[in-house]
């Protein structure tokens, strides 16, 4: 068997065991669950089967209300009309039904894992029927899905290739679960037609260190093992993006995944499959891996908020509430395999029955893509399949324990806790995230009970613009450079420890170019007191964003224009609305209050520098609310911001002095003065730290010399296509030839691609699909340049109606302007000749060598796509993939050119 040795399946049997007659008085230990899954299944086996015949589509609007972006409920039995759980509006329409397709797949799958595992171990001929008809079926119809237009990676049923991975590891255990109950010419034929092509499809794309790898992984584990291939399923284990590789680099010492809370969760299920197939099928994992693997199930419970929710950090979705069936699932399967007080802990909260009794949704569970509900009280019966195979049949006692403050020194988050776990203060310093993380190095975060007083909102939708604003620094309690989001860098820990008072100190440097910040918070039975500094190279404008709602004591703000600053795509700032703002002294501080809940918080505000104080609001949880911020700017080579924050109103007031804070409880001074082992201003010791998993790719390549009145030529072909389901070879061998020259001062680039058809992007195209540029999905170029003192880049279009192509620059990379774009169709595709400006070097720099850096990127498509098939990328891109760039890249890729003479 692929989960379980065969020897202990009577013993599953027994614990599954009905009551009554077939199973004694009371049944199993677990027969209560087994049951209520049976009866899940007897209203799917009333029913016709239902297999879709469209593919999943991932679009803006399918799956989410118009009014108020609320995910649109599940319903497996209604394709067609979908509820908004918060305002009761119904939607139709293919986007809505072909997002309803990419749960429906998963749901079905599921269910029939659970009517073979019922088969298996009830022995129920229905069971078995039904499961073996969910098989059939989809071994008859899986081929004539379409391999194309997809989101991530190459897939049939759905948009991208981890869902196809995590349906695919359905099938195998489904045909496992069959063929160990009987069946074997089932699983013969759902071997044949299914498992082995779609594992070589999944094959195909290898996404290294990303959780969405991690399902890719056991999906072919599972397949190889169910093919006879064992050598394949270890290869899979020891492969440099394998099952080791990602106990040893996702998961991080202290057991958590890289990418954050959220994403362990998803990612930490996908590796029980990887590591119980190989421990099923014999294949050694080191110990010390598997310490870490079981150290990741109590992990998510270490940061766990006040009100038992997950922090919203990184690509989190808002406020996940850890009473769920699926957070259940994981403590006990957890405890089979250890027992730890933690879990024993968290199983007691979840079994306690302090939320109301909700739906568990089980019934309409989408396998392991899981959707997010509101808190309920559960019990054992809540649990899912994988508890029939591994939960222990008896719990130990259910004892809880007050949280306590807890160091996660891989992660890099310092959790403080107090008044008995009522109060969460937490400064996220260290691991950036990878993919998934946002640019947040040292931001705080101050909870008490329900209220969230600096609070972190995770992420949006992945398809809406409001993703760029959750990205931004500028969203979070994180100070920023210059007005642009910070670098994506790794913070550094300087101090730790303490007693009743508790201090952590870190520091991040490179979060802008020369700039180190250190970030100190000391916590006390009734107040924390925060202190951020940054030293820089030179002067620079620093930006501290305080998401506080609450209002400014003694201080008036005055109506001001937009809040400036970056203008790069995630900077955040074009979010920003109903701005207002107020001047304040150096040294004068500034008291913010609000009451909410029944609680009260308040802060005392000190900049060593003049600050100017903006009041505005930005977009909230949902994006469609908004939510007021401060922002503190002050200018300066060096500075300090100090702040003492209360959540109990035994404190009177505060003042500052030059060694620290006096705060007054009672009429009484205490006088703070700052932690000696503070790492002084960033020097001690600290450096920039690259994250080792954002690998940049630098060019080897030399300068390459162009004569100013010469050219430079260069054929584009395989070794520069980024593909996307189509290899180059099958999408036709595109072509182009990009040459570049200098005329009159002027870059000059001509590309000359190849195309059968011209797919033409009108102006104002909307994209229905992603919040991508539309004009990326047609023929056309993005032109990337960087000059000695400036730089620029656009993406360049035909135009149906014209000879002149259209220009649209890109945020983020300099001023520098195309002055003509003319284009025009050939016998094989097209040509674009454009024109760019060189700004003039300075006088002192020898003139007779000009030096710049560009790439050329040609979007190339056929006709009958949403989305663009593949790039030909002038600085090479061999075994890449098209998936998600958008119209970025990075600067890193640019090829050095020289201009001599």
């Amino acid at each position: 068997m692929l989960l379980i040795d065969s020897a202990r399946l009577e013993e599953r049997r027994a614990a599954a065991a009905p009551g009554g007659p077939l199973g004694g008085p009371l049944g199993g230990p677990l027969g209560a669950l087994a049951d209520s899954i049976a009866a899940d299944l007897e209203i799917v086996m009333a029913r016709e089967l239902y297999v879709p015949r469209e593919k999943a589509l991932l679009s803006r609007a399918g799956g989410r209300c118009e009014t108020d972006g609320t995910q649109l409920e599940f319903d497996p039995y209604s394709p067609d009309e979908h509820r908004c759980p918060k305002c009761n509006s119904v939607y139709t329409g293919e986007f809505h039904h072909r997002w309803w397709v990419y749960w429906y797949q998963l749901w079905l799958a599921e269910r029939g894992v659970h009517a073979a595992l019922l088969y298996l171990l009830r022995g129920d001929a229905r069971h078995g029927a039904f499961a073996r008809a969910v098989a059939l079926r989809y071994a008859e119809m899986y081929a004539s899905y379409p391999n194309v237009d997809n989101v991530l990676g190459p897939t049939r049923l759905f948009f991208s290739t981890y869902l196809e991975s995590i349906w695919l590891l359905q099938i195998c255990v489904m045909a496992d679960l069959l063929q160990n109950a009987g069946d074997r010419s089932t699983a013969d034929v759902m071997r044949e037609k299914i498992v082995r092509p779609s594992s070589a499809l999944i094959a195909q794309y290898d996404e290294g260190l990303s959780n969405r790898q991690v399902w890719n992984n056991a999906a072919m584990m599972a397949a190889a093992l169910l093919l006879g291939d064992r050598a394949t399923a270890e290869r899979i284990v020891r492969a440099p993006s394998g099952v080791e590789a990602h106990l040893a680099e996702g998961l991080l010492d202290d057991g958590t995944w890289y990418e954050g809370e959220n994403y362990h969760l998803f990612a930490h299920r996908g590796l029980w499959y990887g590591v119980l197939l190989a421990e099923t099928a014999g294949i050694e994992i080191e110990s010390r891996l598997l310490a870490r693997f079981q150290e990741g199930f109590a992990a998510p419970f270490a940061t766990a908020l006040p009100d038992f929710t997950l922090p919203s950090r990184k690509d989190s979705q808002y406020a996940i509430s850890l009473r769920q069936p699926r957070f259940a699932e994981l403590v006990e399967l957890g405890l089979a395999r250890a027992h730890d007080a933690r879990l024993v802990s968290a199983l007691a909260d979840l079994y306690s029955g302090d939320a109301p009794r909700g739906d568990t949704n089980r019934a309409r569970s989408t396998a392991d893509v899981e959707r997010n509900l509101p808190a309920t009280s559960l019990t054992r019966a809540d649990l899912g399949w994988r508890s029939l195979l591994h939960a222990r049949t008896a719990l130990p006692p259910l004892v809880r324990t007050v949280p306590e403050s807890v160091q996660l020194a891989g992660q890099g988050i310092s959790v403080f806790r107090r008044e008995k776990g009522d109060v969460f203060i937490a400064l996220d310093w260290g691991q950036s995230g990878g993919g998934h993380g946002h640019p947040d190095r040292l931001n705080l975060i101050f909870v008490h009970g329900h209220t969230r007083w600096l609070d972190d909102l995770g992420t949006g939708s992945y398809v809406d613009p409001s993703l760029h604003w959750y990205r931004s620094t500028l969203a979070h309690n994180a100070p920023l450079i210059n007005g642009h989001s910070q670098a994506r860098v790794d913070g550094t820990l300087t101090g730790y420890g303490g007693e009743r008072t508790e201090f952590v100190a870190a520091a991040a440097s490179g979060i802008a170019p020369g700039v180190t910040v250190t970030r100190r918070v000391t916590v006390h039975d009734d107040y924390f007191e925060d202190t951020i500094r940054w030293k820089a190279e030179g002067r620079v404008q620093f930006d501290l964003p305080i998401h506080f709602d609450g209002e400014a004591r003694g201080v008036v703000f005055t109506p001001g224009e937009r809040l400036q600053g970056g203008d790069g795509l995630e900077d955040g700032f074009e979010f920003a609305s109903h701005v207002t703002k107020v001047s304040i002294p150096a040294k004068q501080t500034v008291e913010l209050e609000a009451k909410r809940d029944g609680k009260i918080a308040r802060a005392f505000v000190r900049a060593t520098e003049a600050s100017r104080w903006y009041r505005a609001e930005g977009p909230g949880q949902p994006a469609t609310e908004s939510r007021p911020f401060y922002l503190v700017r002050c200018d300066g080579r060096i500075g300090e911001i100090r702040s003492i924050w209360t959540w109990s109103d035994r404190i009177d007031s505060v003042r500052f002095d030059a060694d620290g804070s006096v705060v007054e409880v009672g009429g009484q001074p205490i006088v703070q003065r700052a932690i000696a082992v503070e790492a002084n201003d960033g020097d001690a010791g600290v450096h920039p730290v690259e994250p080792p998993r954002r690998v940049q790719r630098q060019s080897a390549r030399k300068s390459m010399q162009v004569p100013r009145k010469g050219l430079a030529a260069f054929d584009l072909g395989e070794a520069n296509y980024r593909r996307s389901e189509q290899s180059w070879e099958e999408a036709g061998r595109p072509s182009a030839r990009v040459t570049v020259g200098v005329e009159r001062n002027e870059l000059s680039v001509q590309v000359s691609a190849t195309a059968r058809e011209i797919s033409f992007v009108p102006p104002g195209a909307v994209n229905p699909y992603d919040n991508e540029q539309p004009d990326i999905n047609g023929h056309g170029v993005q032109l990337y340049l960087r000059t000695f003192i400036g730089g620029g880049a656009w993406i360049i279009v035909p135009d149906e109606l014209s000879s002149v192509a259209r220009v649209r620059a890109l945020p983020g990379w300099g001023s520098l302007e195309v002055r003509e774009a003319i284009w025009s169709r050939t016998e094989t595709g097209f040509t674009m000749d454009i024109h760019i400006p060189l700004p003039a070097l300075p006088a002192e720099y020898p003139q007779d060598v000009y030096p710049l850096s560009l790439d050329v990127l040609v979007n190339e498509t056929v006709a009958g796509r949403e989305r663009r098939r593949g790039q030909l990328v002038l600085s090479g891109a061999q075994g890449e993939f098209v998936y998600l760039r958008g119209d970025r890249h990075e600067a890193s890729r640019l090829m050095p050119l020289t201009i001599v003479g």
